[in-house]
């Protein structure tokens, strides 16, 4: 938690910023980098995370991987159903959005469930 919670801090900070300050609905090629900006601190994340994965005990990465790998499939099969629906006519501006939620929350559900079996 001592990277990990720094590194979200980070992004929602640099998320606000770049949702305020970046112009993304204007003309700018500038937009395009405040647009991409967020992405930094997530770098940090991902690495708190591997770290943390690291320092874990055999059975807890055992878990941990799988919350994760749950989560991979949640957010796979939420990106190919929207998909199918993007080719039958449906677009939502919110699709990435939706298969980044769909991910987090099978990972975080399912880590709460292997959590209580153990």
């Amino acid at each position: 938690m001592r990277e990990f919670v720094p590194a979200m801090l980070a992004y929602c900070v640099v998320l606000v910023l770049v949702l305020t300050f970046g112009d993304l609905d204007g003309g700018s090629p500038w937009r395009f980098l405040w647009a991409v900006l967020p992405v930094v601190p997530l770098i940090w994340v991902g690495i708190a995370v591997v770290r943390h994965l690291r320092r874990l005990d055999d059975y807890q990465q055992h878990l941990t991987l799988q919350s994760l790998g749950v989560g991979f499939a949640v957010a796979m099969a939420a990106a190919v159903t929207i998909g199918l629906l993007g080719a039958a006519g449906l677009q939502l501006a919110v699709t990435p959005w939706i298969i980044f939620g769909a991910g987090m929350a099978g990972w975080g559900i399912t880590g709460i469930v292997v959590a209580r079996r153990a």
